[in-house]
């Protein structure tokens, strides 16, 4: 290497060593047109994953040290649009979530943080998406998508200067966050699929839609 050669800062070797897991995430809601139920579903099973990972964060040792706490606010949001499709207060509650583990360092919390501030980058192709295929619902429930409207560059600058103050104090930080960043991508690979495969079944309707019997609640 050059020796005036700038190191690689931890974000994009983050988004580099994550790269082979981007597709399914990208293209979740991007694939294809979007009913309104599944955007019901999407919301749900994002609350259902993160919530738990955004408590977690939030408790974790000295974490406030590398990062804005009031970024890890988004289940308040996706409350807010499941409330605005017509789940009550108590049906969100009894929603599944995933069970996130407790991290024990800010390298484990910010790795994982990484997959929620990373999908952000999209949230605004996929409100265009989503406007065109269900207007009428995306208008009053897209708090979630649009959290950081008008300032996703600046929130992604600085995600990534937390990321590298940690860095640079901790040595063995970088391995550490890359690789709790893999296992939070595995973790949404894995609850994706058991929401899918539970909805496939009597129980698992019922479990993932408490909202509704039927179709009906988001007409």
């Amino acid at each position: 290497m050059h020796r005036n050669a700038r190191p690689v800062r931890l974000i994009d070797l983050l988004d580099r060593e994550t790269a082979d897991l981007h597709r399914e995430v990208d293209n979740e809601l991007l694939a294809s047109p979007v009913s309104p139920r599944e955007y019901q579903r999407y919301l749900a099973r994002t609350y259902g994953f993160v919530a738990p990972i955004e408590r977690s964060i939030t408790t974790t040792p000295a974490i406030e040290r590398y990062a804005d706490l009031r970024r890890f606010s988004k289940e308040e949001l996706l409350r807010r649009d499941l409330l605005a499709l017509h789940y009550t207060t108590h049906q969100i509650d009894q929603l599944p979530q995933c069970s996130v583990p407790l991290f024990d360092t800010p390298a484990d919390a910010l790795g994982w943080a990484f997959f929620i501030e990373r999908s952000t980058l999209s949230h605004p192709a996929v409100f265009r998406h989503l406007a065109s295929c269900i207007p009428g619902e995306v208008a009053f429930a897209s708090s979630y998508l649009k959290c950081y409207v008008g300032s996703i560059g600046e929130m992604w600058r600085g995600f990534s200067e937390s990321l590298d103050m940690l860095a640079s104090e901790v040595e063995a930080a970088r391995q550490q966050v890359i690789e709790a960043a893999r296992t939070a991508f595995r973790f949404h690979q894995r609850w994706r699929s058991q929401c899918v495969s539970d909805r496939a079944s009597t129980s698992g309707v019922l479990r993932l839609s408490r909202i509704a019997a039927d179709d009906d609640v988001v007409s």
